[in-house]
């Protein structure tokens, strides 16, 4: 496998992710008997909630602040659901163990539930993963519970997904252990439930990012695409007149950046956007890498030096975007000189609002 299909591949799974979240979560926001969204119900992504002192330290001895699951719903007063979204595991299943802490850490009375309270009555723990991965991950977590290691005592299930790209392209979820606490959508899902792909297009199009970095060519091509270009049209009579080979320069900041894409392709318009307990997505640090991978192809420069929050791109029209960055990102993964390049700027440790 060539680097470039690597990172297709990479890109996949990002997007097959952000699908699973969504269309999980639609099946408490869509009233089926109303046909339309219920107002009531609120979705979050990536907020930061507070254990209680019984796990507020990890298996490994150390200080656990806040746990951020990739999705919650509050679907009622009271009762709530918190799960992760996992394409893949690694071969290697000792690796599975922190998974699931970090599932076990959801199973707790947590603090910073999006309500006036803060804190729910009952919640379930979900497991999403893919299909092919599904039988593997229920037999890893019935031999751990049989021997004690890993133990919920609230609801907690593993539902499966699988994309379909038949004449009518959907999205498949199924239920494959444990119970959801709403009965109905538990024997739904027992059944297997198929969410067309409209749904996401008609409800969900903006939705292009969660609380997970994504692969560096997909990140560089929303920028190219959805900043870059919104800024530079902003001049139209320059915009309209840019031949092929000509560039346009603009300069913006991250902050600008990561508000952008954050008010426009992230949970921000499901859900509360409190700053304190839930971050901008995409994080500082993330654009930054993708602006390193556009300094590398002398498409943009930095005009700041380090922590390098200004940076000047020289824009211009191409034909295919993904595909410049794919081809940009893979020459800079088969070259090991050019690695750092796209690793230096550390992740943010706190994980605070736009990074550092």
């Amino acid at each position: 496998m060539t680097s470039a299909e690597q990172l297709l591949n990479e890109i996949d799974d990002y997007q097959d992710t952000v699908f699973a979240i969504l269309g999980f979560v639609n099946f408490y926001r869509f009233d089926d008997h109303a046909r339309k969204l219920r107002e009531e119900v609120i979705v979050f992504q990536g907020r930061r909630l507070t254990p209680s002192a019984a796990k507020a330290t990890t298996a490994d001895g150390g200080s656990r602040e806040c746990v951020t699951p990739d999705f919650g719903v509050l679907h009622r007063p009271g009762h709530g659901v918190l799960g992760d979204a996992k394409k893949s595991f690694p071969k290697d299943r000792s690796l599975w163990r922190k998974d699931f802490e970090q599932l076990m850490a959801y199973d707790d009375d947590l603090t910073g539930w999006p309500c006036t309270e803060e804190r729910v009555d009952a919640h379930d723990v979900v497991l999403l993963t893919h299909q092919t991965r599904v039988v593997a991950v229920c037999d890893y977590y019935k031999d751990k519970t049989s021997s004690g290691d890993i133990h919920f005592s609230r609801p907690f299930s593993v539902v499966s997904f699988n994309r379909s790209d038949e004449r009518q392209a959907n999205f498949h979820f199924e239920k494959r252990l444990g119970n959801l606490s709403d009965g109905d959508l538990d024997e739904r899902l027992h059944l297997g439930v198929s969410v067309p792909m409209h749904v996401f297009a008609d409800e969900y199009f903006t939705v292009k990012l969660y609380d997970s970095e994504p692969p560096l060519p997909y990140m560089a091509a929303l920028i190219w695409e959805h900043v870059v270009a919104d800024r530079a049209s902003e001049d139209p009579e320059k915009y309209a007149a840019l031949h092929k080979n000509q560039k346009l320069e603009v300069v913006f900041t991250l902050e600008e950046m990561v508000q952008q894409l954050h008010q426009s392709f992230s949970f921000h318009a499901l859900g509360p956007q409190d700053t304190e307990r839930q971050p901008l997505v995409p994080r500082k640090a993330w654009c930054r890498r993708a602006c390193d991978v556009l300094v590398a192809a002398d498409m943009a420069k930095w005009i700041e030096p380090p922590p390098k929050d200004k940076v000047l791109v020289y824009f211009r029209k191409l034909d295919d975007v993904l595909a410049r960055m794919l081809a940009i990102c893979a020459e800079g993964a088969a070259a090991e000189t050019q690695l750092p390049l796209f690793l230096e700027t550390p992740e943010d440790p706190s994980g605070s609002q736009a990074g550092a």
